[in-house]
């Protein structure tokens, strides 16, 4: 029981790896967004959303240059979501890197032998692909309604729909394999 517990926890270590390089690389997707169709389609609010006059000072200290609250709030946003996003893939990279070299050690949380041939696969089709249907449909329902942002349940959504095409791939792969 402590072995397969053991290789769970090194299965799952990998997995979230891969989902925090995801996130990286939804943030340069973002970042790319932002400057070919705009800041505030990647990072701008709702029409609903009103800030107090020390949330506007706040952001024009932040941003000087932007002239009003709402451009200040955006260009301030912007760079939260692109550099914490970047900021999450270079962890999930380092996370990988380290999981590599206990692998190249042969170290017991990555041995195979324990959890089905097929496990991490089927864990990473099903996440990614919920995750993309969500984020997608949320995004084109909020252009659909004509808000700001929705670029930022797009860009997750189109790189979380890349990485279920590929899980499901390994999957098949996998599973072919296994079965000849």
């Amino acid at each position: 029981m402590r072995e397969l517990l053991g290789q769970l926890v090194g299965r799952c270590a990998v997995l979230v790896g891969i989902g925090l390089v995801a996130v990286g690389l939804s943030g340069v997707l973002a970042a790319g967004a932002g400057a070919v169709v705009g800041r505030s389609w990647v990072a701008g609010d709702p029409p609903t959303v009103h800030y107090s006059a020390s949330r506007c000072a706040e952001f024009l200290e932040y941003e000087p240059h932007a002239g009003s609250c709402e451009l200040a709030a955006t260009e301030h946003h912007f760079g939260e979501i692109v550099d914490y996003r970047i900021a999450a893939g270079l962890v999930g990279a380092s996370l990988l890197g380290g999981c590599a070299l206990l692998t190249r050690r042969r170290w017991r949380l990555f041995r195979t032998d324990r959890l089905p041939v097929a496990f991490d696969a089927t864990v990473a089709s099903v996440l990614f692909g919920v995750a993309a249907a969500w984020l997608i449909a949320y995004g084109l329902d909020q252009q659909r309604l004509g808000y700001q942002g929705v670029g930022f349940y797009l860009s997750g959504g189109v790189v979380a729909f890349a990485a279920a095409v590929l899980a499901s791939f390994r999957f098949v792969r996998v599973t072919t394999a296994a079965s000849a």
